[in-house]
C-alpha cells in the first residue's frame, strides 16, 4: 500500500494568516502538521520547517541529531505542498502502522505511541 497526501497546516498561531511570508525568505521556522493516510482520512504528522541560516543560527553551537526536520533553502509553501506530496505518494509498506513509521521519520507521527 502507499500513502496517500491530504494537505498540510501551519502551526504556528501567528503565521496561520492566509498570504503570510517571513521577513526573510532564507532566515525563517514554523512548525507544520502534514496529513497522509492510505483512503479519505488522514493521520497528522508533525515536523518543524526551517532554512539552513535558521537551523545553523539554533544548533551550530551543539553537537545534534534532528528528527522531523525539514529544511528548506528559501521560503516556498508550493515546494513543500509538492515535496510531502512525492514523499507520501512514493512510501510504500504492507500496513498502515507500517507505512506509518516509514513516514514519523519526516514527522512524528501522532499514534506512533501505539506501534
Amino acid at each position: 500500500m502507499k500513502a496517500r497526501y491530504h494537505g498540510f497546516r501551519i502551526l504556528d498561531h501567528d503565521k496561520q494568516s492566509e498570504g503570510w511570508q517571513p521577513e526573510n525568505p532564507e532566515d525563517f521556522e514554523f512548525s507544520i502538521d502534514f496529513y497522509a493516510g492510505t483512503g479519505r482520512g488522514g493521520d497528522a504528522f508533525t515536523a518543524e520547517v526551517c532554512s539552513p541560516r535558521r537551523f545553523l543560527k539554533k544548533h551550530a553551537t551543539s553537537l545534534c541529531s534532528p528528527q522531523c526536520v525539514l529544511i528548506m533553502p528559501s521560503f516556498d509553501l508550493a515546494a513543500l505542498d509538492s515535496f510531502l506530496r512525492k514523499l507520501c505518494e512514493n512510501t510504500e509498506a504492507e500496513t498502515w502502522d507500517a507505512l506509518a513509521l516509514k513516514l514519523n521519520g519526516i514527522g512524528r507521527w501522532e499514534f506512533a505511541y501505539r506501534a
